[in-house]
């Protein structure tokens, strides 16, 4: 029978299926059913920079008839930043300890900052990687690209000097060059590219006349351009590609594997339709690679990767062009 293990960040995972930062994942008892489901690895829901600074800023604000000194109010927003990121490193903590499979902690930033700082304790309480997530939203007409991309670098690089344990960047595609820019972090040891985030988007109440989230899941056709970056980059970096988005069936993961990722992270397709799917997924995967005789990865991922084609072109823009031309 065919074995499904594989290997992400340096970290050994049974099967490619990682659950991806979620309400799934936001819990200690989440975490122990999507072992049970059988997920190859977890990532820990995030830790949200602005959440923290804005709860911090919030008990501070409530606290103010108490606290007339400025050394007592920078006190207090320190004892409730640490509150919630004691919370945060106690579920990995316990997550270690009751689970068997990869605990990836993940943080979610928009900016270096005090958060870079409190990473070197995930490490330190048991947690495999940490996943970074950071998005600058570039709407200041006065900043530069240069300016924006420069930040990224400079997170990047301080929190590969902050901490030991492996680090993956979760990207979104909204580079000017892309490519240059994942093998500038490749280049930092950077261990692995989570491609790609799907970041939060406002949305418009007509009849309340205010904003409120957006419901933002993936479907089962969005996993396109993780596909074609996967198979773009994949064999060209030192750090491993994990693709994420619209990863809903065994189908699709094979497409993602043959494409150059090591591994998936999957979330609407389980929210939805629960965690049954990680094995449904695995046994598509495990009965095609039954039928061609594949007894491993080794033996087909990143066959159809951009360095191994005769044609490399078919993944860049000419096949724009024939898409155009494919009768339906």
């Amino acid at each position: 029978m065919p074995t499904l293990e594989t290997t992400y960040m340096g970290l050994t995972l049974k099967n490619p299926v990682i659950i991806g930062s979620s309400p799934l994942t936001s819990t200690l008892d989440g975490l122990k059913k999507c072992e049970d489901a059988g997920a190859g690895a977890v990532v820990v829901k995030s830790i949200f920079e602005e959440q923290i600074d804005s709860q911090s800023a919030q008990m501070v604000k409530e606290s103010s008839d108490y606290v007339a000194h400025t050394d007592g109010s920078d006190f207090l927003e320190e004892v409730s930043r640490n509150f919630y990121i004691d919370r945060y490193v106690s579920l990995i903590e316990q997550a270690k300890n009751a689970l068997d499979i990869p605990v990836i902690a993940s943080v979610n930033c928009r900016s270096h900052g005090s958060w870079v700082d409190y990473v070197e304790r995930f490490g330190a309480v048991g947690a495999d990687a940490l996943e970074v997530n950071q998005y600058i939203l570039p709407n200041d007409m006065y900043t530069t690209s240069q300016e924006i991309e420069q930040e990224y670098h400079t997170v990047v690089k301080e929190v590969k000097k902050s901490i030991s344990i492996p680090v993956a960047i979760k990207m979104g595609p909204y580079f000017s060059s892309l490519a240059h820019t994942i093998k500038q972090f490749d280049s930092y040891g950077v261990e692995g590219f989570v491609l790609f985030n799907r970041f939060y988007q406002p949305d418009i109440d007509i009849n309340k006349l205010n904003l409120k989230p957006m419901v933002n899941f993936s479907t089962e056709h969005d996993y396109g351009q993780a596909l074609q970056w996967s198979a773009l980059l994949s064999a060209y970096l030192n750090g491993d590609i994990c693709a994420s988005g619209g990863v809903h069936s065994g189908e699709t993961l094979i497409k993602l594997l043959l494409s150059g990722a090591k591994s998936v992270q999957v979330v609407t397709a389980a929210m939805r339709n629960g965690l049954g799917i990680i094995s449904e997924m695995n046994d598509t995967l495990t009965s095609w690679m039954e039928k061609r005789g594949y007894e491993s990865f080794v033996d087909f991922r990143g066959a159809l990767a951009h360095k191994r084609l005769e044609d490399p072109a078919v993944w860049e823009r000419s096949q724009y062009m024939k898409s155009l031309n494919v009768e339906f």
